[in-house]
């Protein structure tokens, strides 16, 4: 019988109840004019790449990408303000429209942990080093 290790029980792992994802495909682009939307409404968590591909349901040539426009973005937003900015990006990049793209909201379970340095941590490192 095998055995699955039980991986949440773990204490290095930190759970977010208070986070969500916000991520999407946009098929004709628009992550440039979205981000610096967000950005100037406080959230910095934002991010998107290129990707190649097509809307779904439009004849392709298997092997070849029709557009290298469709671009994925992803959100990270605190959990009282995640309907919110959804509705926001939902309206600000048409996606209401045919063929502009989808969006997704879910729950972000654990994230890594980066913690800032304490300050002046560096200067006694070097001091002791």
């Amino acid at each position: 019988m095998a055995l699955v290790a039980d991986f949440k029980h773990k204490l290095d792992i930190e759970y977010l109840d208070y986070t969500w994802l916000i991520s999407g495909i946009l098929y004709e682009g628009g992550s440039d004019m979205l981000i610096p939307e967000l950005m100037s409404k406080g959230i910095n968590e934002v991010y998107f790449h290129n990707v190649a591909g097509a809307p779904i349901g439009k004849k392709t040539v298997s092997g070849v990408a029709d557009s290298f426009d469709v671009e994925e973005f992803f959100v990270v937003v605190a959990a009282d303000q995640a309907e919110n900015v959804f509705d926001f990006i939902f309206h600000f990049c048409e996606l209401g429209e045919p063929n502009k793209g989808m969006i997704r909201l879910n729950k972000l379970s654990h994230s890594t942990v980066y913690r800032l340095p304490e300050f002046g941590a560096e200067e006694t490192d070097q001091i002791e080093g």
